[in-house]
């Protein structure tokens, strides 16, 4: 169970985030965003078969810092009900990213797992490509690699509005649990998906296979987002050894596109 809930997490956050662009590219269309504003909260069911095992949930927040302002998301994944019981489950991550570029400048992970806890603080200099962990200390970076939630919400503002082919290949680096992640995941096409809040036009994902990968067949995890400004996910689904996790939407506040799919 708590293996499931840290690769729920870990894929729900950073899924999205699958392309890395330079500072230029950047700073080129920073100063659009029309996807998500402070005060945006996603909330999902976690499901483990046919059983609610918990849920996610995700709010941005905007945040002074000196003489500036960050937005802050917390997301939090926990057990309920009878899991609980089973599994006790309370983690905890934070991020705190630039307005215009959307990159990390703090990253916070606090994770309470049965008896076991975890706590630390990853500090982002984006300039010089370095992160500071307080548990392992001097890392250096590719250049504008991102946390896990940073990851969620810069490919929401940067990159779902770009155009990809069938099967088109997508590069994803995150620094994670004090190390880099690269994944590669793979566009397969846009599809109508069934919700609690009605059938919309969705952009659906898959990882990209190898030796090392969870996943042994490319329909092992498949995610879905909205094809509106807002790219809000929908659902995730993982086949694993031991049964089916789904990750559904059950529901949402201050959406910043009104004319999205979710009224």
């Amino acid at each position: 169970m708590k293996k499931i809930f840290s690769l729920v997490i870990f894929l729900l956050t950073s899924i999205a985030a699958f392309s890395q662009v330079t500072q230029g590219e950047i700073l080129e269309k920073y100063k659009v965003n029309t996807a998500f504003e402070p005060g945006e909260e996603l909330v999902y069911d976690l499901k483990y078969g046919f059983v609610k095992a918990g849920e996610f949930k995700i709010k941005v927040y905007l945040v002074p810092v000196g003489y500036d302002y960050l937005f802050h998301v917390v997301a939090k994944c926990y057990t309920t009900g009878l899991a609980s019981k089973l599994a006790r489950i309370y983690d905890v991550y934070e991020s705190y990213f630039d307005l215009n570029t959307g990159l990390p400048m703090k990253a916070v992970r606090n994770v309470t797992e049965n008896n076991y806890k975890r706590y630390n603080e990853d500090l982002f200099f984006q300039d010089s490509s370095v992160v500071y962990s307080m548990k392992s200390g001097r890392h250096k970076l590719p250049k504008n690699t991102l946390d896990i939630i940073s990851a969620f919400y810069y490919a929401r503002r940067f990159i779902f509005d770009q155009k990809y082919e069938k099967n088109e290949y997508m590069n994803l680096t995150t620094w994670f649990d004090e190390d880099l992640y690269n994944i590669q995941l793979k566009y397969k096409t846009t599809e109508k998906v069934k919700s609690d809040f009605g059938k919309f036009e969705c952009l659906k994902f898959v990882p990209v296979l190898d030796d090392k990968s969870v996943f042994k067949k490319e329909d092992d995890m498949e995610a879905w987002f909205t094809n509106d400004g807002n790219y809000v996910p929908m659902k995730i689904r993982l086949n694993l050894p031991l049964g089916s996790v789904r990750c559904e939407l059950k529901s949402y506040k201050n959406l910043k596109n009104k004319d999205g799919f979710l009224k």
